[in-house]
């Protein structure tokens, strides 16, 4: 029996405070039971929530040849490894690798060169970019100071020679006109001449020779009159084509020269000014590339994986991924504890894997549901605990432990839970042993009250022995001192998680 009553003492122990068993009849209880009473003690009254989660890299970035480091991951999430990357001026172009100084596990500081590329192809992507940049720059700023002399002085000569081909034209067509009617009046004369000929022989009876010579005569005249007017149609329609080329081509230089004299408008200054900004952008990302032939550490980190060999190109996801920032440990809290936890609070986080306890602190709640688990469908939330100088044992991956402080306070009075009785309600009291073995019963306040200590704020001195349960010799069975109800309503949510005092 004294074994079985020690080993009872020694488990009351365990949960913050000394407990005896005293011998001698208990209240409402046969009289072979035994007190089991605990020391009012001053010290630390702390409510928890606990979870179970996994350790990951606070944040994991990616690098590729060609463009800037990404995040990979970050805090609460782990997808991304070995991942593809977003399009950027490298990533279309072709990186035969060179040099991989990095390795897996190594610990580096920010700008440590970890692999280079040959930048050949990037190089001539950023000459042509260059050259296009030159170009647009050229004709914003011709569009926004106006023509240059020499611009100005060729656009005023093709205008003068326009205008005086387009004169020439009219002065050509004009004389054209004129040889053109003199040949018609002479070919008519000349059909007129013959008619009086025929009508002056045959009247004077000339002989059949004669008037058959004239009628030839005349037969020519017509003929020849009939190819004339043919011939001046067609000089004539010719110069007068000739005009009107003439006075097109004046007008498209005139148009020309005005066009050169009349400063640009202001949609087409803006429409310079976005081509220039787009052929800049164009030659940042293509110099970004360059500069990105050597892949550098972002930061100071762990090198997670390596993608690449010397002397063969870069594959199209990441080349090399690098752990930065401290560790934190993930979990999924259940909706009873979300209303007491709060970003700040800290933590301890145990990780089997490692063999450790690490203190940490709450660094982000996602306030919406992840999941529900289980028949009752219970929401649970992401919780992120920022290890504090975690060994380098702890590694991502590794099971953990999360146990977030929700509410303590220290140097009070402190008992057991287990020796209230009462509610919130109605009140609480405890049983007080006496120092002539006679128990009392003495009502309390209480201030934070978990599943294992309650704060006592009057009613009680440091020293005190109360009465935590009994002791039956009979049946060796342990009884608590009453049934608490109302816990709950004063922890602000404490007992949740199963939490114990310390």
């Amino acid at each position: 029996m004294k074994v079985r009553l020690a080993a009872i003492a020694m488990i009351m122990v365990g949960v913050g405070a000394v407990a005896l068993v005293v011998v001698g009849p208990a209240i409402g209880a046969s009289s072979s039971s035994q007190y089991i009473t605990a020391t009012v003690s001053t010290g630390t009254v702390s409510a928890t929530s606990v979870a179970t989660g996994t350790v990951a890299a606070s944040t994991v970035y990616g690098l590729v040849f060609g463009d800037t480091a990404a995040i990979v991951s970050t805090v609460a999430t782990t997808s991304g490894s070995g991942g593809t990357t977003s399009s950027s001026a490298g990533g279309s172009l072709t990186w035969p690798v060179l040099t991989v100084s990095a390795s897996v596990g190594q610990q580096v500081t920010k700008g440590t060169v970890l692999a280079t590329a040959d930048s050949t192809a990037a190089q001539l992507a950023l000459t042509s970019a260059q050259a296009t940049l030159a170009s647009d720059q050229s004709k914003l700023s011709t569009d926004q100071s106006g023509a240059t002399s020499l611009t100005l002085a060729e656009a005023k000569n093709s205008l003068s020679q326009s205008s005086n081909s387009y004169s020439q034209a009219r002065s050509s067509a004009t004389n054209t006109y004129a040889q053109n009617a003199l040949k018609l009046s002479q070919a008519q004369a000349a059909v007129t001449a013959a008619q009086n000929q025929l009508s002056a022989d045959t009247t004077a009876n000339a002989g059949a020779t004669v008037i058959s010579k004239d009628q030839a005569a005349l037969a020519t005249a017509q003929q020849n009159l009939s190819s004339t007017q043919l011939s001046v149609n067609q000089s004539n329609q010719q110069a007068s084509q000739s005009v009107t080329n003439a006075s097109l081509s004046y007008q498209a230089a005139q148009l020309a020269y005005q066009s050169k004299v009349a400063p640009a408008t202001t949609a087409t200054i803006q429409a310079d000014q976005a081509t220039v900004a787009s052929a800049q952008a164009a030659v940042d990302a293509d110099q970004a590339a360059v500069n990105d032939a050597t892949l550098t550490a972002p930061a100071d980190g762990l090198i997670i994986a390596v993608n690449v060999l010397p002397g063969v190109n870069a594959p199209s996801g990441y080349a090399i991924e690098e752990s930065v920032g401290p560790m934190v440990a993930n979990a999924a809290f259940a909706e009873s504890d979300i209303a007491n936890l709060k970003v700040g609070q800290s933590a301890t986080v145990s990780v089997s894997g490692a063999g450790v306890s690490v203190p940490g602190t709450l660094k982000e709640i996602v306030p919406v549901a992840s999941s529900s688990s289980g028949a009752s469908s219970v929401a649970t939330y992401a919780v992120a605990v920022t290890l504090t100088s975690p060994p380098a044992t702890v590694l991502a991956g590794m099971s953990a432990t999360i146990t977030v402080t929700t509410a303590s306070v220290d140097n009070v009075l402190r008992v057991p839970a287990t020796a209230l009785q009462g509610s919130a309600a109605a009140g609480y009291s405890v049983q007080v042993l006496n120092g002539d073995g006679s128990i009392s019963t003495q009502a309390v306040q209480v201030g934070l009250v978990t599943t294992s200590m309650a704060q006592i704020t009057s009613g009680l001195s440091a020293g005190q022995s109360v009465v935590t349960g009994t002791v039956s010799a009979k049946n060796n069975t342990t009884t608590g001192a009453s049934s608490v109800s109302g816990i709950n309503s004063l922890t602000g949510g404490g007992l949740s998680g199963g939490g114990f005092g310390r």
